[in-house]
């Protein structure tokens, strides 16, 4: 049979989807952090199916992993990288397109900061499209981890200096502590399907001066796709079971600012 994923079509043979899983017949890495972070709001957005409108972060964030998508993947098809213009419209474009479907701009005004991403785009390509040399961009793949149907796409398989790593760029604004970059299962799942133990996140860091490049790199162990099963399998299992309680209300995803569920579940009964 044949999985569109995101307007990509992955072959997969007939018993590789799971009919008992809500909505969808495979899971993902979005669907297990989600989950992890908030069961309640897991239910909300995949068993209700109560879409929220994108955030001015996450429309700045597809527009900066769109241009580098774009230049990587002219890197791989024609051995240079887009030039940067014509990256730089890739990323205008994407933001224009999503800021759209915004509904709440707070005292924010979209020009300013389509101006902002298009400048912070311009460091990651100046820092970083030197440095890496692109095996794949965004990798499409369908696999099962334990007994769990897993789809995604990964960011970036680099091969510089003739070491495959895996990559996954973060715009944010603040760099990983080591322990977090250590356990992160976005990267010990791209290393499981891969097979390379060697990862990387490629930190944009949006300080107020300006956005500065950052890699910063770790390795994943056997062991570390173990416990990812276990954790996934077990994930799913809860889910199927209709399990969905809220998160610890002091943790920082529990506020009105990063849920767009909480006037649902907090807010005045």
């Amino acid at each position: 049979m044949e999985l569109n994923i995101r307007g990509t079509k992955i072959n997969v043979t007939d018993d590789f989807v799971d009919s008992a899983l809500p909505n969808k017949l495979y899971f993902s890495h979005s669907q297990f952090g989600m989950y992890r972070r908030c069961a309640r709001q897991y239910e909300y957005r995949y068993i209700k199916n109560i879409k929220q409108p994108p955030g001015i972060a996450m429309t700045q964030g597809s527009a900066i992993h769109k241009g580098a998508e774009v230049t990587h993947r002219h890197t791989i098809e024609h051995g240079v990288p887009l030039p940067l213009e014509q990256a730089t419209a890739s990323v205008a474009d994407t933001f224009e397109n999503m800021s759209q479907m915004i509904e709440d701009w707070g005292e924010d005004f979209p020009g300013p900061i389509k101006d902002r991403t298009v400048q912070h785009f311009r460091t990651y390509y100046v820092s970083a499209t030197p440095l890496i040399k692109p095996k794949a961009v965004e990798y499409a793949f369908a696999s099962k981890v334990g007994t769990v149907p897993m789809v995604g796409f990964i960011d970036l398989i680099d091969e510089a200096n003739d070491v495959e790593v895996v990559s996954d760029l973060k715009f944010t604004g603040k760099k990983w502590i080591e322990q977090k970059l250590r356990h992160e299962t976005q990267l010990t799942l791209y290393a499981h399907i891969t097979g390379i133990s060697r990862v990387r996140i490629d930190f944009l860091l949006d300080y107020k001066a300006g956005a500065k490049y950052v890699p910063i790199r770790s390795e994943r162990t056997p062991d570390d796709a173990k416990l990812l099963e276990e954790d996934i399998q077990a994930t799913v299992e809860y889910i199927k079971r209709g399990v969905f309680p809220r998160c610890d209300p002091t943790e920082w995803v529990c506020s009105e600012r990063f849920c767009g569920y909480y006037q649902k579940c907090r807010g005045p009964k």
